[in-house]
């Protein structure tokens, strides 16, 4: 028993000391808070600041004098720039916080800092970005150090293709600068930085020389079109080899900078929002019309992919022409054509395109005024086309101007030159609708400018009144003939809208034989030209034969089948000299 009261009296002994002592620590935390209230506790240093005792606004004053008169000397090869260290995006208010909450949060540590001189450091907050006095010293320090590269370049001369090496740069690592940059900052520390600088590769090993010649050779024969709906883009040798890549260790046959500029200038000429279709009409004539056209949004990214893939392609294989599809994401319109006609005109059934390059100012100026009096004429059901009704009269007071034409096998002024320009792309329109073709002359020598999109043969002449061309509407509705002349770039565009019934034309690939040579340069004086100056207005033709065949179907059954063949006569090329004062 009475070793129990021993026990009893012991435990409570050592409870009365444990209590004590807690009771004195709670003293001590007690005194320290009531001591170091409003201020900083002892041995608290910001960056490389000490600011015991200190209140916040004491701090904050001392901290901003010593960022406001302090600099970090940035130093290369001799060279010294100062950097203030306000020059950063500096948080005050956050690094004033995260020092003051030592002593005020329950960690037992914080209160030996009353009695311990080991200091406890919080860095300064730096906010995210670099301030633009930075940014302007950087260019500064950039503008005096950096040694920009050479890139290779791929040459050809003459038809001959080289590699010129390039040569390499130095440029600063801004990354490793900017971080040890903020790094002294936080720490408050005002020791100076040897700018870091990186090798800036160009040059090539003869290795990388080779195999970047043997693609580019690869490619100089080879074409790419781009396609989206009628867009046809070409990217011929020279265009392909400009987006090969010259640096150095580059894991892709193309340059993604590159190609992705250059996709990115497509997006900015093709990207459209969606447009309503507009339709008027009123007594038996169309007086309004625009088609209705889906928005379209170039994905550059998808799109960048398939021309890089493209191109691989041709560099790999024996392929002299690919294609790919300029990928879009498209947007409907609300309105589409045939929610505000009657007439049966419901889509676009045929279309027509040819380029005029070369063509003299009056030529140009002939082909928009023929392709204005055709523009939204009205066929119904059944009815039959004429070309040269359609114009009209062709003459000066009709307002058609004296343009060059063929006339008894001479190159002449004459009205109306330019008309078998729209003529010969209507020919193509009616064609691609699948409409019967009435009647079609071809031209009695081969022009060149019927060729710049297509083989020869594929051309209707008109020469009022002995030759015309004719087709006839066949469909269930009404069609609608528009015009897109663009005499900047010199490319006309010849729609047809309707009805499909479900028809589907065809046109061989034209056949071409017996060429003969061209006739000798015939040389002509024109009074309309100043005295001692020399204009082409025909290029040379060899002479020759050519054919396709014409076929529409609809569900397996043969609509119509026709065979267009031209004789061309061999041309010579024409010069006129100018006799005029």
């Amino acid at each position: 028993m009475k070793k129990v009261q021993q026990n009893v009296r012991l435990h409570r002994a050592i409870f009365y000391y444990l209590l004590g002592i807690l009771a004195g620590v709670m003293g001590i935390v007690a005194m320290t808070r009531i001591i170091w209230h409003s201020k900083f506790y002892p041995n608290v240093v910001i960056g490389s600041v000490a600011v015991g005792g200190l209140t916040r606004t004491e701090a904050r004053e001392v901290l901003e004098n010593f960022i406001t008169n302090n600099n970090i000397s940035l130093v290369y090869n001799g060279f010294r720039w100062e950097l203030p260290l306000s020059a950063l995006h500096i948080n005050m208010d956050e690094s004033l916080n995260n020092a003051y909450r030592v002593g005020r949060r329950l960690d037992m540590r914080d209160y030996a800092l009353v009695f311990v001189s080991r200091p406890m450091t919080y860095p300064l907050v730096i906010n995210e970005g670099m301030t633009e006095s930075y940014n302007k010293l950087y260019e500064e320090i950039a503008a005096a150090i950096e040694i920009p590269v050479v890139e290779t370049e791929i040459k050809i001369d003459k038809g001959t293709l080289s590699v010129l090496n390039g040569s390499d740069g130095i440029g600063i690592d801004g990354a490793a600068l900017e971080s040890q940059i903020k790094k002294q900052v936080k720490e408050l520390n005002a020791s100076e930085i040897s700018i870091p600088t990186k090798t800036l590769s160009a040059q090539l090993r003869d290795e990388e020389k080779e195999v970047v010649l043997n693609r580019a050779i690869k490619l100089q024969s080879k074409t790419l079109l781009l396609t989206l709906d009628d867009e046809r883009i070409k990217l011929e040798g020279k265009e392909l080899i400009s987006f090969l890549t010259t640096q150095p260790g580059a894991e892709t046959l193309v340059d993604p900078e590159k190609l992705l500029e250059y996709v990115e200038g497509i997006a900015a000429s093709i990207n459209r929002e969606p447009t309503d279709a507009k339709f008027g009409y009123s007594d038996g004539k169309v007086t309004e019309f625009a088609p209705s056209k889906d928005g379209i949004k170039i994905s550059t990214e998808d799109t960048n992919k398939k021309i890089q893939e493209s191109i691989k392609k041709l560099i790999e294989t024996e392929d002299k022409t690919t294609t790919a599809e300029i990928v879009v994401e498209r947007k409907a319109p609300a309105i589409t054509i045939d929610k505000v006609n009657e007439l049966g005109i419901e889509e676009r059934i045929g279309r027509g395109e040819s380029y005029y390059a070369h063509s003299i100012p009056n030529r140009i100026f002939n082909v928009g005024l023929a392709s204005d009096r055709i523009n939204s004429a009205l066929i119904g059901p059944g009815e039959e086309v004429s070309f040269n009704k359609l114009v009209g009269e062709v003459s000066a007071a009709t307002g058609y101007r004296s343009a060059y034409i063929i006339s008894q096998g001479r190159t002449v002024l004459g009205d109306g030159g330019g008309l078998c320009q729209v003529s010969t792309t209507l020919f193509r329109a009616a064609m691609n609708a699948g409409l019967p073709i009435l009647e079609r002359w071809g031209h009695s020598y081969r022009v060149s400018y019927y060729e710049l999109n297509s083989k020869p043969g594929v051309d209707a002449t008109v020469i009022a009144p002995s030759k015309d061309f004719r087709f006839k509407n066949d469909t269930p509705g009404h069609i609608l003939i528009q015009t897109i002349n663009d005499p900047k770039n010199l490319h006309l565009v010849i729609e047809i809208y309707g009805t499909s019934d479900g028809r589907v034309a065809t046109v061989t690939e034209p056949k071409v034989w017996g060429i003969t040579p061209p006739l000798p340069t015939v040389y002509q004086d024109d009074p309309s030209l100043p005295a001692g100056t020399m204009k082409q207005v025909d290029w040379s033709a060899g002479g020759a034969r050519a054919s396709f065949e014409y076929k529409v179907t609809r569900n397996g059954e043969t609509l119509q089948e026709q065979t267009f063949s031209t004789v061309y006569r061999p041309w010579a090329a024409v010069y006129l000299r100018g006799t005029g004062q």
